[in-house]
């Protein structure tokens, strides 16, 4: 399979007390910021049902792409609230389509 396309997920830790806060606040972030970065295809915001944690998943038109959006994410002023979240990410390539 291609390796043009770069997906991206990313889990955040929250609990049932602030995870309405979390999406709004991550919600956010991916709307005014992620979204408008060159390179930036789509994504979705999962919440468990049970509270406890949130899934991003995005599509870059590739790496270099999201690699560049990084850069400047490490310098957005929302980034230590994002951080309280304890997001963990994990780059991925299409292996298959069904």
């Amino acid at each position: 399979m291609s390796d043009a396309h770069h997906f991206v997920v990313v889990t955040f830790t929250t609990t049932p007390a602030d995870q309405a806060q979390a999406v709004e606040e991550i919600g956010a972030y991916v709307a005014s910021f992620l979204s408008r970065q060159p390179g930036f295809l789509n994504s979705r915001l999962l919440a468990s049902r049970d509270g406890a944690s949130i899934v991003h998943q995005a599509e870059w038109i590739n790496e270099a792409a999201f690699q560049a959006a990084g850069a400047l994410a490490r310098e957005h002023p929302d980034l230590p609230k994002l951080l309280a979240y304890q997001p963990n990410g994990v780059g991925y390539r299409l292996a298959r389509t069904f």
